[in-house]
């Protein structure tokens, strides 16, 4: 090789290496940008205008169940996640009063939580089950269970049931902080069901909450923030900001357990994915550590990168290594050949 080649290839192949560190950071800096919440679809058919419960079927990840807040007809919707689109809608057999949440259990079967209860005064709290809705307009027959609770009428909007033990958990929505009560595993049509109060330490304001789909965690959610919640203690494991919306009433997770989606009342709400990173085990133990979103800013909790997030840095790192590995070679090459 020309000895004046061979004193360029050093300084070229550095400058080379450098350019692939700047591309692997600036393509990874994108993939973190991408992986924060984003919206899916809106749901565009007129009629839902008030969305107020929703769960994704565990039969098909494009497809979710949605029903209206109290005033509306006692009608549960279909709709493509993907597109935002209305797949059918079925009207329910029952006066329904305040409809606040949707769930499915581990047989397939849609529940409705007829418990909204603003002024703390009802005595006709129930929940409601039915099959899962087809396409296009049907109607359903649903079985009522009433129920009441220990300390008398309050407010729930969540209902989140255990897809691993079928378990069912109200949780109400209280000003500075929430009760959990489980139902009894068999319910009764012909009486009132009364839940047990658990011990817990649940935030005020939820409007929603669902389990992961492996059971070890349940996502709560109020206006702003969602919280992960630990279903054996019902300690808040970690917390983090929600993208705005407008009146924030709606969440469920995704098959996967690594995303979940959130929506709002009002025509042409937005079906928004937000994804979620589990905490570690034993996190719990030692308090907060882990994050359902990618924005903590001075949130509880530590903050997750999105998969291959923290790689930039990393790559940077060693890339300064070789770097200096190379210039030192060339740097010794350099003082030999003088």
């Amino acid at each position: 090789m020309n000895p004046r080649h061979r004193r360029l290839l050093i300084p070229g192949l550095l400058l080379a290496l450098l350019v692939v560190v700047l591309i692997s950071s600036v393509a990874n800096r994108s993939d973190a940008a991408e992986a924060g919440p984003q919206t899916v679809s809106t749901l565009s058919d007129g009629r839902i205008n008030e969305s107020s419960g929703l769960v994704v079927s565990p039969d098909d990840p494009d497809r979710a169940y949605t029903i209206n807040d109290s005033g509306g007809a006692p009608v549960v919707y279909a709709v493509s996640i993907s597109t935002g689109r209305t797949l059918g809608a079925a009207t329910i057999d029952a006066d329904l009063v305040d409809t606040e949440a949707l769930s499915i259990d581990p047989d397939g079967t849609l529940w409705i939580a007829d418990t909204g209860d603003n002024r703390g005064e009802r005595t006709d709290a129930a929940l409601y089950s039915l099959p899962e809705i087809a396409d296009g307009t049907t109607s359903v027959t649903a079985e009522r269970y009433p129920v009441t609770y220990p300390g008398g009428s309050i407010d729930v909007e969540a209902l989140a049931i255990d897809p691993t033990s079928g378990a069912k958990y109200l949780i109400s929505k209280g000003l500075f902080g929430g009760t959990v009560f489980r139902l009894p595993d068999d319910l009764a049509q012909d009486r009132p069901n009364q839940p047990e109060t658990l011990a817990g330490d649940v935030p005020g304001l939820v409007t929603d909450a669902a389990f992961t789909p492996d059971g070890r965690h349940v996502v709560a959610r109020d206006y702003s923030e969602a919280y992960v919640l630990d279903p054996v203690t019902w300690q808040i494991e970690a917390s983090s900001e929600l993208p705005p919306v407008d009146q924030g009433e709606t969440l469920a997770m995704e098959a996967g357990g690594r995303s979940y989606l959130i929506g709002s009342e009002g025509t042409a709400s937005p079906l928004i994915r937000v994804p979620f990173t589990p905490p570690a085990a034993g996190d719990a133990s030692d308090g907060p550590s882990a994050t359902p979103t990618e924005a903590t800013s001075g949130r509880t909790g530590t903050a997750v990168p999105p998969d291959g997030g923290g790689f930039a840095g990393a790559t940077w790192f060693w890339g300064f290594v070789v770097v200096a590995l190379l210039a030192a070679i060339s740097g010794a090459m350099t003082t030999k050949r003088r």
